[in-house]
């Protein structure tokens, strides 16, 4: 489908127009699709164009606006021509549309070598987005790719294991067509033979010079708990083709532990066995009652079992405080602050600074917030950010790089957005309760 827009120009003679194409106008939610702009002219372009970034309610929009010339035939007639793309997302059900944008292009009439600056105007091109369909299964996270794989690694063998030891999983899901951000993730499973804490998740961008790509690392560490024989259970990630307009599911498969004793850990026991011993009363006459270190012995037993239980209450204390700290600072690892730092830290050298906005992202709590940072800025009307922001991708995915100066503003302005909306937030809940004052009425 296509929609064709003429404008006027500064001379009757300039033939140029725009034309507008959706690869298809009916999709899934998550499923994405191409529009496509076309600028054709009778005779050629002595400037670059000049056009605006199209932002759709309720999508992300992903830019591929690196020009690419050519000759395109338009009703019969061929014409000198530009063409350049985005790839939406839309992940909201509904009727949208593509708005008009406006493109301005120098282009001399024909029949003449002085060229005229021609500003076009497109039309706005409707498309719909289904709902998740009702054969998707309930309970699933919906997904829409053209293929997934997932991937299972341990940091160790699994097969000389004992109780205590912790052990590393990564999970690795690689999507061919969306976006990472829109990967789900994979929840660990709970088990009665290990403690399971979540550890970092990363987000990579994988895109080619045409498709949307993108991969999810989770990694999650695993206290072992019981001894045993033991299955951890196969897991399964679902997605939905739109292309076959059917569901596809792959799996990690089913992994067996075997878990020793660990004989370390029996110290308690060991220290209650050595009281018993120490208890026993020796043969032979005494004069007067047994003495052990100089005092009484009922008194001695009294001071071991008091001094035991003391080990025992530090002991659990030191592992209650151990645990507290690990947690702590995995909460840490995970919070909106410190992927803010790391962002803060970012720079245009390592290329990095997309994956860091995302992460940030990803943990920042405001409302409303869309998966896209450019609608939720412009929806919050930050208007500089959000500038900032489409500025820099236009830079890496128009020219592959951006100078640290382009980094350190965007960086500014997430700095001052992020600072504004704290402000607001504890504003908004030290507000002072309004106590009413009743008149007092004179007899």
């Amino acid at each position: 489908m296509y929609i064709l827009f003429f404008t006027g120009a500064a001379h009757a003679q300039v033939k140029c127009f725009a034309k507008v194409e959706l690869d298809r106008s009916n999709v899934y939610i998550q499923q994405p699709f191409k529009v496509t702009f076309t600028v054709l002219t009778a005779t050629w372009y002595t400037q670059a164009l000049e056009f605006d970034n199209i932002q759709i309610p309720a999508a992300f929009v992903m830019p591929f606006t690196k020009a690419q010339p050519g000759r395109f035939t338009d009703n019969g007639v061929e014409y000198s021509g530009i063409q350049f793309y985005y790839i939406v997302f839309p992940y909201q059900a509904g009727v949208f549309s593509v708005p008009s944008i406006t493109i301005k292009a120098e282009t001399p009439p024909e029949g003449s070598a002085v060229s005229a600056k021609v500003t076009l105007h497109t039309t706005p091109v409707s498309f719909v987005v289904k709902p998740v369909p009702r054969s998707f299964p309930a309970g699933e996270e919906w997904l829409v790719a053209r293929d997934v794989l997932l991937t299972s690694h341990w940091n160790k063998s699994l097969s000389n294991l004992k109780v205590g030891d912790v052990i590393e999983r990564t999970l690795t899901i690689d999507a061919t067509g969306t976006l990472p951000q829109f990967i789900p993730p994979i929840k660990d499973p709970k088990v009665s033979w290990a403690e399971v804490y979540p550890g970092k998740v990363s987000l990579k961008d994988t895109r080619d010079e045409y498709n949307a790509n993108g991969e999810r690392v989770q990694v999650s560490s695993w206290l072992l708990t019981a001894a045993g024989e033991f299955e951890l259970p196969a897991e399964a990630l679902s997605w939905w083709n739109p292309y076959a307009a059917r569901m596809y599911t792959r799996s990690i498969p089913a992994v067996k532990l075997s878990v020793a004793p660990n004989p370390g850990l029996g110290m308690l026991t060991t220290l209650k066995d050595s009281l018993a011993k120490a208890a026993v009363p020796t043969s032979g006459a005494k004069k007067g009652p047994l003495l052990i270190a100089g005092m009484i012995w009922y008194k001695a037993l009294a001071f071991g079992v008091a001094g035991l239980l003391l080990l025992w209450l530090l002991i659990k204390a030191a592992l209650s405080l151990s645990k507290k700290i690990s947690k702590a600072r995995k909460d840490y690892l995970q919070s909106e602050t410190y992927w803010f730092r790391r962002l803060m830290k970012a720079s245009a050298d390592n290329g990095n600074v997309s994956t860091q906005v995302y992460q940030w992202w990803d943990r920042w709590p405001t409302a409303p917030k869309y998966p896209a940072v450019a609608a939720t800025l412009k929806e919050q009307q930050e208007d500089l950010a959000a500038t900032e922001w489409a500025s820099y991708e236009a830079g890496v995915y128009g020219q592959g790089s951006i100078p640290q100066s382009e980094v350190d503003k965007l960086k500014q302005q997430l700095k001052q957005y992020r600072r504004r909306n704290k402000r607001r937030r504890n504003a908004a809940h030290a507000l002072p309760l309004q106590w009413k004052r009743e008149p007092v009425t004179k007899n």
